[in-house]
């Protein structure tokens, strides 16, 4: 079995990202996944802060992010609005103080294998090579699907903190050393989990004023 390699995307591997997310998100509305265009813009901007794993050539695992300014307890209403302007244009800015991770899917043939932890490391390694804050996303929550008519948003990313209960994005976000900031609801459509989703935070260890 060849070892898996991991590099930033270029313009030769979008067709390939693309598709994986499509594989890997069919429950996400078209709009909120990412275009071949938009993979484009970001090889133009910004290819490092976006890794992609490789098995040979084909793409089976991809992670996005831009740096950008962030107020926690303020964001923007949509996730769109944090990562473009009214221009459609991708709001990386050097100057940031977080790096946004916007996406991360890694095919299903090849989960179980640490390739979503190489892929953390890899955009954690920007975060400190910057010298910036810290390492936000806003997670997804397929496993609350299973659990609409029992549990609220909120008790089911408390029973996933705990431990309680596996969710396979939050679950191994958890276990990368990510912590729950706070929910957020309708930031982007994802119907398996009713649209809501956490804001997860991993802090630089080596963030010095």
């Amino acid at each position: 079995m060849a070892e898996i390699q991991y590099v930033p995307i270029n313009c030769t591997l979008c067709d390939g990202v693309a598709e994986l997310v499509r594989l890997c998100f069919p429950d996400m509305p078209q709009r909120e996944q990412y275009s071949v265009a938009e993979l484009e813009e970001i090889v133009d901007i910004y290819p490092e802060g976006t890794v992609v794993a490789l098995d040979g050539k084909r793409p089976i695992g991809m992670g996005t992010g831009i740096f950008t300014d962030l107020d926690f307890a303020n964001l923007p209403p949509l996730e769109d609005e944090l990562l473009y302007d009214e221009h459609d244009q991708l709001r990386h800015n050097w100057q940031g103080d977080y790096y946004y991770g916007s996406d991360i899917a890694v095919h299903p043939n090849y989960r179980g294998r640490g390739i979503a932890r190489k892929m953390y490391e890899w955009r954690k390694k920007q975060v400190t090579d910057h010298h910036k804050k810290g390492f936000a996303a806003a997670a997804v929550l397929p496993g609350f699907a299973n659990y609409l008519d029992s549990l609220t948003a909120e008790s089911y990313v408390e029973s996933v903190v705990a431990g309680e209960l596996f969710d396979p994005t939050l679950s191994v976000q958890l276990r990368n050393g990510f912590h729950v900031v706070r929910l957020v609801h309708n930031f982007f459509e994802y119907p398996r989990s009713k649209n809501w989703s956490a804001l997860i935070r991993w802090d630089n260890p080596n963030f010095r004023l």
